[in-house]
């Protein structure tokens, strides 16, 4: 009788996408540097290095310096996001 061991290689694909190219310069409350912009992310679970099943599928506000990340829903809400940043640089 004889066994094959194969092994099983799984993990987690992540794919960051930019949102909107002239949104880049948001302030980082984690690293502190403006830095920050929006990006469409995707994970996937993946085995053998193929993406199965997804699990998160949105848009997020990422810095990459630090990698602080944080999910907005719309596009008014990046754009509020905008807004109060340009009135905190007054």
């Amino acid at each position: 009788m004889s066994f094959f061991c194969i092994p099983i290689v799984c993990g987690v694909t992540q794919w960051d996408k930019q949102y909107d190219p002239q949104v880049y310069s948001i302030y980082c409350p984690n690293c502190h540097n403006y830095s920050v912009g929006p990006v469409k992310r995707r994970e996937f679970i993946s085995i053998w290095f193929i993406p199965l099943f997804p699990i998160y599928w949105g848009n997020q506000l990422r810095c990459p310096i630090c990698q602080w990340r944080q999910d907005f829903k719309s596009r008014e809400q990046l754009d509020r996001v905008v807004r109060e940043q340009k009135n905190l640089a007054r």
